[in-house]
C-alpha cells in the first residue's frame, strides 16, 4: 500500500493526536484544501485499509483514526522498499548510504552504534 504526499497529509495530523478527528478539525488543521479534497483523500485512505471512519449523526460529518500506525506503516514500507529496490539486502541499502557521501561522521558513529547493539542481540 502506498500513501501519497496528500493523503500523507492527513495521515500525519491523526498519528499525532491520541484522539479521533472529524472532517471539520481536518480541515482546520489543512487550511489550503477544500472539503471535497479532504473527502477524495480520505476516502481514498479508507480503500488503502489505514484509515477508519464512522458516520456521526445523520449529517455528512465523519470521525476518522488510523487503522495503521506510524510505525507500523513505516516499517512496511522500508520493508518494501528493501526487498523491491535492494532485493533484501540490508547491506545493499547501508552501501548505498554509505556511497551517497552526505553522510556526516556522526551519522556514520550512529549507525556504527546501531548496528554493533544489534549484533549484541543476536549474540
Amino acid at each position: 500500500m502506498h500513501i501519497t504526499a496528500a493523503e500523507m497529509e492527513i495521515m500525519q495530523i491523526l498519528w499525532s493526536t491520541a484522539n479521533r478527528m472529524t472532517t471539520k478539525e481536518i480541515m482546520e488543521q489543512l487550511p489550503d484544501k477544500k472539503a471535497t479534497t479532504i473527502l477524495t483523500l480520505t476516502g481514498r485512505l479508507i480503500d488503502k485499509g489505514v484509515l477508519q471512519s464512522v458516520k456521526l449523526g445523520r449529517s455528512h460529518a465523519h470521525e476518522y483514526w488510523p487503522a495503521v500506525s506510524e510505525g507500523d506503516y513505516r516499517k512496511q514500507q522500508t520493508h518494501s522498499f528493501l526487498h523491491s529496490i535492494h532485493k533484501g539486502s540490508a547491506k545493499s541499502l547501508i552501501s548505498a548510504l554509505f556511497q551517497d557521501e552526505n553522510l556526516s561522521k556522526s551519522d556514520i558513529d550512529e549507525l556504527r552504534e546501531f548496528i554493533n547493539g544489534e549484533a549484541e542481540k543476536h549474540d
